[in-house]
């Protein structure tokens, strides 16, 4: 079985990138990456932050993780994916489209 996620910067805020993210399989979602490119977030599509939940880079762990496993799941799959292009690029991507098997 394959799987693909396309990521792509929608805005750039004061408080930092919102990527929108997609997977092949339809899921989508949004993520605020902070402007010290540390800690990631999900948000809605204008920026704003939802819920408690956050990926911080150093750390390499989810913070208040939201009980919906699915959720918990893809958003730490697309902050990781922004994080490793980021580290990989030396700057955060406009665009990010990875596949695994």
């Amino acid at each position: 079985m394959t799987a693909a996620l396309t990521c792509r910067k929608t805005h750039s805020l004061e408080t930092g990138s919102v990527y929108a993210w997609e997977t092949a399989e339809g899921a989508t979602g949004n993520v605020l990456i902070d402007l010290a490119e540390a800690v990631a977030r999900p948000c809605t599509p204008e920026g704003a932050v939802l819920g408690e939940m956050l990926l911080a880079k150093d750390v390499g762990n989810t913070e208040n993780p939201d009980p919906d496993p699915e959720i918990r799941r893809a958003f730490l799959i697309a902050a990781s994916v922004i994080f490793q292009e980021g580290e990989r690029q030396g700057r955060l991507p406009d665009t990010i489209r990875r596949t695994y098997w």
